[in-house]
């Protein structure tokens, strides 16, 4: 025992500073310890060796067990490890035990081409009356005839006109001039389609959608991150559902490295939606337009006294009538009800362009579910 105590046997500094007005210096004061304890400072001494024997035979302070589940570190370069859940719907709360919400990310983008379309509005024009009247003095299903001139004046507008008047009895080959009238076509000019706005589709049915949503929690044990030896750490195991595994991430789209965190999943924080139509345009030909008018042909020269009144024309084809009392006076002319009927016009443009695209990638690689 008395070697052991002169083991432990050891020169007490004890160093007084002592700062005086009057300036006095530092003091030092040195002693050693007696065997049997008795100066200050020298309690226990004698206990020493037991207390060493102690401490070697406990082998140092006892690690804490995992209270969670173990995961290995990180590599080089990435963040975490942390809890990520997945899920198709809506996005879940952090669970309890890991209650830290790191980020919400989504995965698997799926939106199709905007459903475009094109069409024409019914085409706008206008109507430019016969240019010729012509009487014959034969009636309209004879092929061979003399023709007389009845024509209205140039650029005329349809209201009452007596230009190129035939009088009454005028003889042509030696029959009456007037047996039948023909009345020239109308023509239907065409000024085209404008685009058709309405049926032009903005894509409201084919709103871009997420199939993943993932969410990034993290949380500390309760009884530390310790207690898994080296190369892992300790982390929250939060009862499912939902599942919970341990994983790490890094910006931009990157494989993942080592053989620890392998399940790989890019995530991202958004969209911008780059789709769109192409201009839609109207051909500049028109299809089944045509015109349409009545005629109405005056004996006299103001328009008071019908020989045929209300004769449809059109723009198809020339109108031909025959006179009931042959050699009647031609001596005024009139046109009303003048319409332009709309044709079609063939549409061009409007096909679905560009495409959605995914922003802010992000990896995360996790461990795999068997392990």
């Amino acid at each position: 025992m008395e070697s052991m105590i002169n083991m432990h046997r050891m020169l007490l500094i004890a160093v007084a500073v002592v700062h005086l007005a009057c300036g006095y210096g530092t003091t030092v004061f040195e002693y050693e310890c007696d065997p049997e304890g008795k100066r200050p400072g020298c309690e226990n001494i004698g206990d020493a060796g037991a207390d060493a024997d102690t401490d070697a035979g406990d082998g140092g302070v006892e690690a804490k067990a995992c209270t969670g589940q173990c995961v290995p570190f990180r590599p080089l370069g990435w963040s975490g490890p942390v809890l990520v859940a997945r899920s198709p719907g809506p996005s879940i709360e952090c669970p309890p035990d890991a209650p830290h919400h790191h980020f919400t990310k989504y995965a698997h983008l799926t939106a199709g081409p905007l459903a475009c379309g094109c069409a024409c509005k019914p085409s706008t024009g206008s109507c430019i009356l016969p240019a010729t009247m012509t009487a014959s003095n034969a009636a309209c299903s004879t092929p061979v005839a003399v023709p007389t001139s009845f024509d209205p004046p140039a650029d005329w507008d349809g209201s009452c006109s007596n230009s190129n008047a035939i009088a009454a009895g005028k003889q042509c080959g030696g029959k009456p001039c007037v047996e039948s009238l023909t009345i020239g076509p109308m023509q239907a000019v065409d000024e085209g389609c404008e685009v058709n706005y309405e049926p032009i589709l903005t894509g409201t049915s084919d709103e871009p959608t997420w199939g993943l949503t993932v969410v990034v929690c993290e949380g500390y044990p309760e009884g530390g991150e310790g207690g898994c030896g080296s190369g892992a750490k300790c982390a929250p195991a939060p009862t499912p559902p939902p599942e919970f595994r341990a994983c790490v991430y890094k910006d931009e789209d990157v494989p993942c490295e080592g053989e620890d965190y392998t399940d790989r999943l890019v995530i991202y924080s958004g969209f911008e939606d780059k789709r769109g139509c192409t201009t839609c345009e109207c051909m500049p030909e028109v299809e089944g337009s045509m015109c349409t008018a009545t005629a109405s042909i005056y004996k006299d020269d103001a328009c008071v006294d019908p020989l045929l009144l209300g004769y449809s024309i059109s723009s198809l084809k020339e109108a031909c009538f025959d006179v009931t009392l042959p050699g009647s006076a031609l001596g005024s002319k009139s046109i009303s009800n003048v319409t332009y009927h709309s044709g079609t016009c063939q549409p061009t443009g409007g096909e679905p362009i560009g495409q959605v695209e995914a922003l802010r990638p992000s990896t995360i690689c996790c461990r795999p579910k068997d392990k």
